[in-house]
């Protein structure tokens, strides 16, 4: 229930969101110290921070691909680090997200709540990353069987991940037996991903699957 994206998937909304916002946050916090501080002293010192961030990210990354002994360990140090010390960057909310997922593998979910919760603290709800943190978190909370609280994240709506929310309200419903509830979401999500240009997939088959158990159901109610 409380699944995350691949590597590939994370860096990929990592890239997308520095696009889309890493340029106008320099500029927005350059202004702010214009007075006190020279612009080239500041950009050195944020290319400075920039680069050390980056730099902790990729080995942690590296770390969690790693057979050797020790190296979740080692990589759960390096989220600290980031956290830590460079708490105001992307990188730290991501290195979050990896140690929730860490912590969810493991069954710790109260953990991966809190990594989460510090993300979304730090990313904003309203932004893409703040929106795919709270994805994560709902699936956390449904499952610590908070299903209410898990819904009422995912029925505010995820405007960058519209599918995903969809999917990810279908399959709270389908496990509660909430068959038609489920039904609709899943409908929903397959209409969004087709706006996208992308193929349902797996999720045809719930919908099929699920057409057919309310079709008999009905049926047998006649």
């Amino acid at each position: 229930m409380a699944d995350h994206l691949e590597d590939d998937e994370q860096i990929e909304a990592l890239k997308r969101w520095w696009d889309e916002n890493g340029k106008s946050t320099l500029v927005a916090v350059a202004l702010a110290v214009a007075g006190t501080v020279g612009w080239q002293q500041y950009q050195g010192w944020t290319v400075s921070q920039s680069e050390q961030a980056s730099e902790a990210w990729e080995s942690m990354q590296q770390l969690l691909t790693s057979t050797e002994a020790g190296a979740e360990g080692d990589a759960r140090e390096l989220a600290d680090l980031l956290k830590n010390d460079f708490s105001g960057t992307a990188y730290a909310q991501f290195a979050a997200m990896r140690v929730a997922a860490l912590d969810v593998a493991a069954g710790d979910l109260d953990n991966a709540e809190g990594q989460l919760r510090w993300a979304l603290a730090k990313a904003g709800a309203q932004s893409e990353l703040g929106q795919l943190v709270q994805l994560r978190l709902a699936r956390v909370l449904a499952a610590r069987d908070d299903e209410g609280a898990a819904l009422a994240i995912l029925e505010a709506g995820g405007g960058a991940y519209p599918a995903a929310y969809a999917i990810a309200r279908g399959d709270i419903h389908m496990a509660a037996g909430r068959d038609q509830e489920a039904l609709d979401a899943y409908l929903e999500a397959r209409a969004a991903l087709l706006a996208l240009g992308n193929p349902p997939g797996i999720l045809d088959i719930k919908i099929n699957s699920l057409g057919a158990r309310l079709a008999a159901t009905e049926e047998a109610a006649l």
